[in-house]
C-alpha cells in the first residue's frame, strides 16, 4: 500500500538556511532580458530609461524615478530583484535542494555504533527519496520566503509570472 502525503506542514519540515547568499541559489539562470526590464516598468508605472540592470545574472535592477518622488527630493532609489516563475521552479528551486542535500550530507556523522556494530548513515539513505522530501518541502511560497530571508529585500507579488523584491537604497 503506497500513502501519499499532501500536506507536509504535518511533519514540522520547513527552511532555515543561514548561511545561503543569493549568488549561490542563482547559478545557472538566464541573464535578464528586455521581459524583466519592461515587467518592472509595468509593476512599477515608471519608464524603462529609468531602469539600470545592475547585476544581469542575479537579476538585479536599479530603479532611478524621478516621477514618483514621495520626499520631494527629486529622485525615487530602489532595487529590484526580479524572477519568473519558470526561473523560480526550475533553476532556483534545483539550487536549492541541492545545497540542502549537500548540507544534510555534510551533517551526518561517518558512523553511528548500534550495539557493538558501526554502521554507516550514508550507506542507507536513498538519495532519490531524499531529493524527493525537499522538492516536495520547496513549495513556491517558501522559495519566495528564503529569497526574501537571505536576500534582503522586500517580497512586493507577483504578476503575470513574475515575481518581484525591492530594496530602497
Amino acid at each position: 500500500m503506497t500513502y501519499t502525503v499532501k500536506n507536509w506542514q504535518q511533519f514540522n519540515e520547513s527552511f532555515n538556511i543561514p548561511g545561503i547568499r543569493i549568488n549561490e541559489i542563482t547559478v545557472g539562470l538566464k541573464p535578464v532580458d528586455k521581459g524583466h526590464k519592461t515587467m518592472i516598468a509595468t509593476y512599477f508605472n515608471t519608464f524603462e530609461n529609468y531602469i539600470d540592470v545592475e547585476d544581469p545574472v542575479r537579476h538585479i535592477f536599479k530603479v532611478n524615478d524621478l516621477t514618483g518622488d514621495i520626499l520631494n527630493s527629486n529622485r525615487v532609489q530602489f532595487r529590484v530583484i526580479i524572477l519568473g516563475k519558470q526561473e523560480i521552479e526550475e533553476t532556483v528551486k534545483n539550487n536549492i535542494t541541492n545545497l540542502s542535500i549537500s548540507e544534510f550530507y555534510s551533517n551526518l556523522p561517518n558512523s553511528l555504533n548500534i550495539y557493538g556494530i558501526n554502521v554507516k548513515p550514508v550507506s542507507f539513505i536513498n538519495k532519490d527519496d531524499l531529493k524527493f522530501t525537499f522538492n516536495n518541502i520547496l513549495t513556491i511560497e517558501e522559495i519566495i520566503k528564503i529569497i526574501t530571508m537571505i536576500s534582503g529585500f522586500e517580497h512586493k507579488g507577483e504578476k503575470d509570472g513574475y515575481y518581484i523584491w525591492t530594496k530602497q537604497l
